[in-house]
């Protein structure tokens, strides 16, 4: 709809044209915010000694299945989840701290293909938020 605008614009002369190539360029994708996932934080011994925050947002590259994919957000949550704690096993999350990011994002983009197909989620954002002290 925006690009129509601007280009409406364009013929009427309320643009130049680099200026109406400028917006459509500068449009951010969609993406779709999975709500705070507690990691626990294992010790040596295989028991948790604390949990610690992360957030994935998905870049949705097709804003047309953007509704699939926020129905969705439940099945993600699991998805993603389940994809930490194979992180876990796997050595990819140590102390809370995701020591294998491309690994992570790999399993995650898996599940994401697995879901709607490819070039759907188009970019995996991974960033830790909060650390909660020991339990002692």
């Amino acid at each position: 709809m925006r690009g129509l605008l601007l280009a409406l614009c364009v013929v009427l002369g309320f643009a130049t044209p680099a200026v109406a190539s400028e917006g459509a360029a500068g449009n951010l994708p969609p993406s779709v915010r999975i709500k705070p996932l507690m990691v626990p934080v294992v010790n040596a011994q295989g028991r948790i000694e604390k949990y610690t925050q992360i957030e994935v947002n998905l870049e949705i590259g097709d804003a047309l299945r953007l509704g699939d994919v926020q129905v969705s957000i439940p099945r993600l949550h699991d998805a993603i989840l389940t994809a930490i704690y194979k992180g876990i096993d796997e050595g990819w999350v140590v102390r809370g701290n995701i020591a294998n990011i491309p690994a992570l994002r790999r399993k995650i983009d898996e599940a994401a293909i697995a879901m709607f197909g490819k070039n759907v989620v188009t970019r995996i954002l991974i960033a830790p938020i909060s650390r909660q002290s020991s339990f002692q």
